[in-house]
């Protein structure tokens, strides 16, 4: 279940509460709110899941490009080696092996430069929003437990004041 969804979960829990006679208290089913708490906490890891892919795939781009690097390098070595024979064709070859690592090096470091960029975005996000919605189930947590110690202060009074 989606995060967004639970914590809506939460505002309807808490504002459909049986409200108390003294104020805007309101008590509320503690096996529901566990049970939402429950679900956040399997929501969130699904997050980092996700982040754990971006990374999978940063991976496979690297491998992909440092097979391309070699596929290119291997095809530069055997034109280098076909042109032994005449030297300027060798020192053209040498060259031109040269400039096809080089741009495969440059094209695997954008790659990299890439999806290292995307993956720590995407990580940062994640935690932004993982913890943005944990502060806000802490707010809710934290007037709910006001509620229900307010109510049972209240009826501690009301017992301690028909008993004494």
């Amino acid at each position: 279940m989606e995060i967004q969804g639970i914590i809506d979960k939460l505002e309807t829990l808490v504002s459909e509460g049986k409200k108390l006679p003294l104020g805007k208290k309101a008590l509320i089913d503690p096996d529901k709110l566990l049970e939402l708490v429950d679900q956040l906490r399997v929501g969130v890891p699904s997050d980092i899941v996700e982040s754990q892919g971006i990374l999978n795939r940063r991976e496979e781009l690297l491998n992909q490009s440092l097979g391309e690097a070699r596929r290119i390098r291997s095809s530069a070595e055997t034109e280098f080696r076909s042109r032994l024979d005449d030297h300027e064709l060798l020192k053209e070859a040498e060259k031109r092996a040269e400039e096809i690592i080089e741009e495969a090096k440059q094209k695997a470091q954008q790659i990299l430069d890439v999806v290292d960029t995307d993956a720590s975005n995407r990580r940062s996000e994640a935690d932004r929003y993982a913890q943005e919605t944990l502060y806000k189930l802490e707010q809710q947590v934290a007037g709910t437990l006001s509620t229900v110690r307010n109510g049972i202060e209240a009826i501690e009074s009301h017992l301690s004041a028909s008993t004494g």
